[in-house]
C-alpha cells in the first residue's frame, strides 16, 4: 500500500523464521509463532524510522539499493550467528500426521496453515476497511496532502502499515518453516515470488495481492505436477503478460502514502 519497493521484505521473513525456530525449540510452536512477528515488527519500526524514511521521497532505484543492502546485511548476519546449515522447525507430534478429508489425506499442519492464512486475510481486510485507522490509510493513499491538512498523521499511518506488513512476513516465516525449513538464504527465496505477486496484483491493492498470490501459488503447483521443468519460469511469463496488458497490475492503484 505504500508503493515502496522493499527488497528487504525477504529479510523480515528470514528473521521471523529464525526467531520462531529458536523460541519454538525452547518453549514450543505457539510461543515461536508469537515471538516471530513481535521481533520483526520491532526491527521494521527501527529500520523505517532510522533509515528507510530518508528514502521515501527518493527515486525507486535508491529504495531498491538501500533495502537490498539491508537484506544482504541481514542474510550475512544470520549466517554468522547460526551458520549456513539448513534447520528444521520442530512440529508437535499431533501436527505431524495427516488428516483424512474423505476423498484424500492431507498433512494436518498444511491444513491449519491454510486456515490461518484465511483468518489473517480477513483480519487485515477488516483492519483496513472497517476501522478509523484503516480509513486514514486509504485516504492517505489517495490524497496525502489533504489528509495532512485535515490533521491526519500520515507519517504514523505509513509506519504502522510498514510494520504490519513486516510482522506478517515474520509470522509467515515462522509458520511456513516446518514445511520449507530455514537457512540464511531463505529470505531471498521468499522475496522473488512475493515481488511477482505484487507486480501481478498491482501496487496499492489488497485484493490484488491476494489474487496475485493465488495465481502464483496455483500456477507453480500445477506446473510442478505436470511439467516440472517449467515450474520456475511460468510465474515470470504470467507477470510479463500482465505487464504488457495492464502495466499497473490487475488491481493497481495510482496514489501512495508518503512522508
Amino acid at each position: 500500500m505504500l508503493r515502496l519497493v522493499n527488497f528487504a521484505h525477504g529479510a523480515f521473513y528470514a528473521i521471523g523464521a529464525y526467531v520462531g525456530l529458536i523460541v519454538a525449540q525452547q518453549y514450543g510452536l505457539v510461543a515461536g509463532l508469537i515471538a516471530a512477528p513481535i521481533a520483526v515488527v520491532i526491527f521494521a519500526i527501527v529500520f523505517d524510522r532510522v533509515l528507510l524514511r530518508l528514502f521515501y521521497d527518493k527515486e525507486t532505484t535508491a529504495q531498491i539499493l538501500v533495502t537490498f543492502g539491508v537484506a544482504i546485511v541481514v542474510e550475512e548476519s544470520l549466517r554468522a550467528i547460526f551458520g549456513g546449515t539448513t534447520r528444521q522447525f520442530p512440529l508437535p507430534d499431533f501436527l505431524s500426521g495427516s488428516t483424512n478429508l474423505g476423498f484424500t489425506s492431507y498433512p494436518t499442519y498444511r491444513l491449519l496453515l491454510a486456515a490461518g492464512i484465511i483468518v489473517l486475510i480477513v483480519a487485515v481486510w477488516a483492519f483496513i476497511e472497517r476501522t478509523d485507522f484503516g480509513l486514514l490509510v486509504r485516504a492517505g493513499v489517495r490524497d496525502r496532502t489533504m489528509v495532512q491538512l485535515l490533521g491526519g498523521n500520515v507519517r504514523l499511518a505509513s509506519t504502522v502499515i510498514f510494520a504490519l506488513g513486516a510482522g506478517l512476513a515474520g509470522l509467515v516465516g515462522a509458520a511456513a518453516s516446518p514445511i520449507y525449513s530455514v537457512d540464511p538464504n531463505t529470505g531471498f527465496s521468499f522475496l522473488v515470488p512475493s515481488f511477482v505477486v505484487v507486480v501481478i496484483g498491482g501496487l496499492g491493492s489488497f485484493w490484488g495481492a491476494v489474487l496475485g498470490g493465488l495465481i502464483v501459488g496455483e500456477l507453480g503447483s500445477i506446473t510442478t505436477l505436470f511439467f516440472p521443468a517449467a515450474s520456475d519460469v511460468v510465474i515470470y511469463v504470467v507477470m510479463a503478460v500482465v505487464l504488457l496488458v495492464r502495466p499497473q497490475g490487475l488491481f493497481g492503484e495510482s496514489e501512495v502514502i508518503r512522508g
